[in-house]
């Protein structure tokens, strides 16, 4: 039998609605939401990811239920939580959260954006801001179906909200417990999560002492005691781990080298989304030294590889041209050297320094090279050098089509993937358009509005987008991947 492979390209399916009880239900996606449902009406907990996404929450919840939307609860302040918040405020929601979750939205916000933003993503207008707070445990009755808002302890976050169900045995937990991948223990540039003491694990034995049938996490499948289970064993190793190392007198060089030389099988095989054991060290190592600046983002060794001075100078010593110094890294980078490749072009960015072709064709390398990693953070370090060179190529030529493309390809297949907002990115492309595109370019650009179309749902024009790429290029197979019927390939 034939190996079976996801078409990368096909539609796709932005959540999936689970039925806990008759009652309660998890909307998995990219981060979770939680959907509880009483006489009078109902609670949405987490908001999602983007507008977009919770427009698409919200209509699963209209597929349910008619009943109002009472409340929208925050668990926590994280931006992928609360950028919903505006869609449910004007469904008639009334938006819940600690006081503390408010007050980090707002002082948090300036940081949070900044780092996000530099990992590529992009977040549209602020958030809402709860409308309703407290500071004790507060009840919510939905009409037979009262909701109990509890701090159980830190945990991801300081302000880490549970919302109990008792009528239906569950609790939503949210960050509290992640499963599923292996979890991020705390936003990378603040000073929060797994700060080298148990307060988050004697936060999730607090959540146990409910016996709760269900619990309803953050990200990830439901969690049952398998996976509380694991969650504390990661959280344990990692603890004993990195405090072990330091009190050694390691440098972070030495305990990264080492830890991750060491790292146990049940550990290295942990699927990656979000965290990393890398992050997990760095956050760990980070509560045990003093360092005025918050969180451990400002240590993390960059993901984007590197190549040996000498093997750079052989590669690059009788190169005069650009198209030679292109040439050479795109034969390394067929052999999955990214590190000599970039460091090839990189060079060429500094003896053309004046070429947009040669920022461009950076750019697009770093793009590439994103895809030999996991985490969708850890891509940020290649997302961000690649948007800065994408802006020297633009500085130097306004009108650059291909650095329009590249700019609005890659906004649309971030957007495509997270189920977000296309409009940015089909800006950029009609900009490349307009000035001047031929060959597999149009094709690529033809490919982009395609895959715009299909993540808005648009199948009918999206067919006709990639129609147009093939021909114009019949050898651009990702339109080809994007045009088959079906969403997996033989």
């Amino acid at each position: 039998m034939a190996n079976i492979q996801e078409n990368p390209f096909g539609p796709r399916q932005y959540g999936e609605l689970i039925k806990v009880t008759d009652r309660v239900y998890l909307f998995r996606n990219i981060v979770n939401s939680s959907i509880i449902i009483g006489d009078k009406g109902v609670a949405v907990i987490d908001t999602q990811v983007n507008q977009m996404m919770g427009r698409r929450l919200l209509q699963q919840i209209r597929n349910i239920t008619e009943k109002p939307i009472l409340y929208a609860i925050n668990t926590h302040y994280h931006w992928d939580h609360t950028n919903g918040n505006t869609v449910f405020h004007q469904a008639g929601a009334t938006i819940v959260a600690r006081g503390m979750t408010k007050d980090f939205m707002v002082n948090r916000s300036p940081r949070q954006e900044n780092f996000l933003r530099s990992r590529g993503f992009t977040l549209g207008d602020p958030p809402f801001l709860p409308q309703q707070t407290f500071d004790q445990e507060t009840e919510l009755d939905l009409g037979n179906q009262p909701l109990h808002l509890v701090h159980l302890g830190k945990a991801e976050t300081d302000d880490a909200t549970a919302i109990r169900i008792p009528a239906e045995g569950c609790i939503v937990s949210g960050d509290t417990v992640m499963t599923g991948s292996f979890p991020i223990f705390g936003q990378p540039v603040m000073n929060e999560g797994l700060m080298a003491n148990h307060d988050w694990i004697n936060t999730i034995k607090e959540l146990r002492t409910y016996n709760p049938e269900h619990v309803l996490p953050g990200h990830g499948p439901l969690a049952y005691d398998a996976e509380i289970d694991l969650l504390i064993k990661i959280e344990s190793y990692f603890l004993t781990e990195v405090r072990k190392h330091v009190e050694q007198g390691m440098s972070l060089k030495e305990l990264l080298t080492e830890m991750e030389a060491n790292m146990p099988n049940w550990i290295s095989n942990i699927a990656e989304v979000w965290g990393t054991p890398r992050y997990a060290i760095l956050r760990v190592y980070r509560g045990l030294i003093d360092d005025p600046e918050p969180g451990w983002q400002h240590l993390k060794p960059s993901a984007i590889p590197t190549t040996d001075v000498n093997r750079l100078r052989e590669h690059t010593n009788e190169l005069t041209e650009f198209q030679t110094y292109h040439e050479a890294a795109e034969e390394v980078a067929e052999g999955n050297d990214f590190g000599l490749a970039i460091a090839i072009l990189k060079t060429a960015t500094e003896k053309f320094e004046n070429l947009p072709e040669a920022w461009t064709t950076y750019a697009d390398l770093l793009t590439q090279a994103s895809r030999t990693v996991s985490s969708v953070l850890e891509k940020g370090d290649f997302f961000f050098e690649a948007k800065n060179a994408l802006n020297v190529a633009l500085d130097l030529d306004p009108d650059y089509a291909p650095a329009h493309l590249l700019r609005g390809s890659n906004h649309i297949l971030s957007a495509y993937r997270n189920g977000d907002d296309t409009e940015q990115g089909m800006e950029s492309i009609y900009k490349a358009l307009v000035s001047g595109l031929q060959g597999a370019q149009l094709a690529q650009a033809y490919f982009a509005i395609g895959l715009a179309h299909r993540t808005n749902g648009d199948e009918k024009n999206a067919r006709e987008a990639f129609a147009q790429a093939i021909a114009v290029d019949p050898s651009y197979m990702p339109a080809q991947f994007a045009s088959m019927t079906y969403t997996r390939l033989t």
